[in-house]
């Protein structure tokens, strides 16, 4: 075995050996039946999927022979035991068969029942040898009877048949279902081709895999796959042109990981026991994973450049290591194996601070006390996934190149999906992005050190915060526009804050404030800008936060609980907060640096950056990281305004891999200012300039019109060459000023002369 998947097996073996007795903890015994058991609660939906993840974990350490040297707290033989009783609990608690599961239910016949079935498989055909005749007749029972389902009465929210469709608000935004579905069904098919259903079954597998990572082009594509062309197997797109994803209502780089994950299951599944996987399988498979792999970080975890509704470091990045193992095998990818190493020591990282061996268990205890349900769903996605890992890799014949350039080369570079409000820019020194529709139906934004993914966090990441009185009080973005360029991209848009704002006994309303954001990353591989300003609506309005900038800083056991910042007050080490109440720290300075990583110089609107420590973890609905947050203007408490008033007015600059010198230096050298400017109206209370002199020593000139009105903004700006970023052609801003939209802004970029740079 090439000694770098030795090295990354022996890894994953050690996490996976290590869980086995903790997963102890959470076994049960049915009550009526010797011969069933389980792991988890034992309900239906989720809890029926984690102990299928649970028993294909303790299948693969039962039968493989590298698994005995890394057990702990467990031995093969008892591996084998709990994996067999919770395969027949499975099968017997199958509305086919005759038990149920812990809450008196029985599962199966779900557009969703398929998935756990997918993910167990790899390890049933372990098993097969120690299974008795009624244990294959029962997964004979069971296989079939989900088959049929799918293919003569699948539903989903009302959808009959395939479905597909760009946008989740459709509610048939389906392309991970269309691939775990169609890959049951050739599955099924190909182990009983005896039964009469296996050809209709294998015709309609096709259906679904063309219909999973689907795009629009594919309406029109006279290609031949599975017999008849494209066009014909078409429902419609789940994917957009640059194969964005709306999966839950937001850009979704988890979930474009969970489709080629269930594309690897079938793959490796199909290798394992000699029968040929489906042409269609692959359809667009290599044209996704050529974009989510510039969504990772060189350590191995996700970029979520629209963010994440759940627990971090779970679910979808789990299901990464079959994606990248599939990436190595399948496509040769270089760079797979390396990436593969780092998500799984992330796994380790994180067990190796649980004395029990649990993977989770001290980060999501709270999770765990609050609903065991969900909390072992997310232990057994780790033992799922590692088990995965390890059978795969043993049987990796084909050979996996060495990496010729450095990973960051090969994913350099902008994209961006327009229709998406999503736009991104990578190099070896800064991840750059921004999504008008991340988690949530929010607003986030990137900057930092590709190869520092333990820096990165979701929750409205770069995107303010303006609270006001009342339950809920949504925002909701109005209108956003995008340009990229060559080194990078400006963006901006409106955002309605304080929908649906309710205050007890009756008083609603519709918004309190319009929200403007503009992001330009600049050319010189280590800038962004950010400009924000926001106005009150027109009557009195109570508010209880209004955060400018807001950049969320991760500070928990994936950097030792501890963050080093240096501001103009000098350096301290800041330790997470876990409460009580929350924490604020006041750097009294307008540059700050985080562990010499990440520089942040403010150019108007606060006097100092301050740091808020929530004491309680956000991230998903129970929480699951602790994170400071960085603030450029800060109030908390209830007051109010009579609007419309100025309520957030400011602009800061963010340095990806900069160190606390460097930033102290930029920020003494004056190299980011505001400069005076005016609306063709005459006013100056509308419109916004930024001048910063970039990493690469060109000035660029950021301009922002905030007004409802069309015209040309004025500059009080050097009359030199200036050229406009977006248009790429030649401007004058202080002469003939820059002619802007209605809430528009661009970037124009100045090379001075050497006489010039040397001044």
């Amino acid at each position: 075995m090439d000694e770098r998947i030795n090295k990354v097996s022996r890894a994953a073996w050690e996490a996976l050996g290590r869980w086995a007795g903790f997963a102890e903890r959470y076994w049960w015994d049915a009550p009526d039946r010797d011969d069933l058991g389980g792991f988890g609660t034992g309900y239906d939906n989720w809890g029926v999927q984690t102990n299928q993840k649970y028993l294909a974990a303790m299948a693969v350490l039962a039968m493989l022979p590298e698994a005995a040297e890394h057990l702990k707290g467990c031995t093969q033989p008892l591996a084998l035991e709990r994996a067999l009783r919770a395969l027949r609990f499975s099968l017997a608690s199958h509305k086919s068969g005759d038990y149920q599961c812990a809450d008196g239910r029985k599962w199966g016949h779900t557009w969703i029942s398929a998935l756990g079935i997918e993910r167990m498989m790899h390890a049933v055909y372990l098993l097969e040898p120690r299974m008795s005749d009624d244990d294959r007749d029962a997964l004979r029972r069971v296989l079939t009877s989900e088959a049929d389902w799918i293919h003569n009465r699948y539903t989903k929210h009302g959808h009959t048949g395939v479905c597909a469709h760009l946008w989740d608000g459709n509610h048939t935004n389906v392309p991970e279902s269309n691939l775990w579905n169609g890959a049951l069904l050739w599955r099924t098919a190909m182990m009983y081709p005896d039964h009469a259903e296996a050809g209709a079954w294998r015709q309609r597998a096709h259906e679904f895999l063309m219909n999973a990572v689907s795009v629009p082009a594919d309406a029109d594509d006279r290609r031949i796959v599975a017999g008849r062309p494209v066009r014909d197997w078409h429902v419609g797109a789940n994917f957009f042109d640059h194969y964005a994803l709306d999966h839950h209502g937001y850009l979704n780089v988890g979930y474009m990981v969970i489709c080629l994950s269930n594309a690897a299951m079938l793959h490796f599944d199909m290798k394992s026991i000699g029968q040929a996987p489906p042409e269609s399988l692959y359809h667009h498979q290599k044209d996704l994973w050529r974009t989510v792999r510039r969504f990772v970080f060189a350590d191995g975890r996700l970029a979520r450049i629209g963010g994440d509704t759940r627990q971090r470091y779970c679910y979808c990045q789990d299901y990464l290591l079959p994606a990248l193992v599939l990436a190595a095998e399948h496509w040769q990818d270089s760079q797979a194996l390396g990436l593969l190493a780092g998500a799984v020591d992330l796994i380790r990282q994180e067990q190796s601070g649980n004395s029990d061996g649990g993977f989770l268990s001290s980060r999501l205890a709270h999770l765990a006390e609050a609903s065991p349900y969900y909390y072992t769903r997310l232990e057994s996605d780790k033992a799922a996934a590692l088990s995965m890992t390890v059978c795969w890799l043993r049987d990796l014949q084909a050979p996996v190149r060495e990496a010729e350039t450095d990973f960051e080369a090969c994913v350099a570079g902008g994209w961006e999906e327009p229709q998406h409000g999503a736009v991104f820019h990578r190099s070896a020194t800064r991840l750059a992005s921004w999504s008008w529709r991340a988690a949530h139906h929010r607003v986030q934004g990137l900057c930092l050190p590709p190869r520092s993914g333990h820096l990165a966090e979701w929750e409205d990441n770069l995107s303010g915060e303006i609270l006001t009185q009342g339950a809920g009080g949504d925002r909701k973005v109005r209108a956003c526009l995008l340009h990229s360029f060559d080194g990078g991209f400006v963006t901006m848009g409106e955002i309605t804050e304080g929908i649906d704002a309710y205050i007890q006994e009756g008083w609603q309303s519709d918004e309190c404030a319009r929200h403007y954001i503009v992001a330009a990353a600049l050319p010189d591989a280590h800038t962004m800008v950010r400009m924000e300003w926001a106005v009150s609506s027109p009557r009195r309005v109570y508010l209880t936060s209004v955060l400018g900038v807001k950049l969320e800083v991760p500070n928990d056991l994936f950097n030792q609980h501890v963050r080093r910042y240096a501001s103009g007050s000098g350096d301290r080490r800041v330790a997470s907060h876990t409460g009580p109440g929350r924490k604020l720290i006041d750097f009294r300075s307008s540059w700050v640096n985080v562990d010499d990583q990440i520089g942040l110089i403010g150019v108007y609107g606060a006097d100092g950056w301050r740091l808020l420590q929530r004491g309680h973890r956000i991230g998903g609905a129970f929480g699951s990281l602790f994170t400071d947050t960085l603030c450029w203007q800060f109030r908390q408490g209830m007051w109010d305004v009579w609007g419309p008033a100025v309520i957030l007015d400011n602009a800061c600059v963010i340095l990806s891999s900069t160190d606390a010198g460097q930033t102290r230096r930029l920020h003494a050298s004056n190299a980011a200012q505001r400069l005076d400017c005016r609306h063709d109206d005459g006013r100056d209370d509308v419109s916004r300039a930024v001048l910063v002199r970039g990493r690469d020593n060109r000035q660029y000139l950021l301009v922002a019109n905030f007004s409802g009105s069309r015209g040309s903004i004025r500059v009080d700006a050097e009359p030199v060459q200036w050229r406009d970023l977006v248009t790429g052609q030649p401007a004058d801003p202080g002469g003939a000023g820059v002619w802007l939209d209605a809430h528009t802004t661009t970037l124009l970029a100045h090379r001075p002369s050497p006489a010039r740079q040397r001044r």
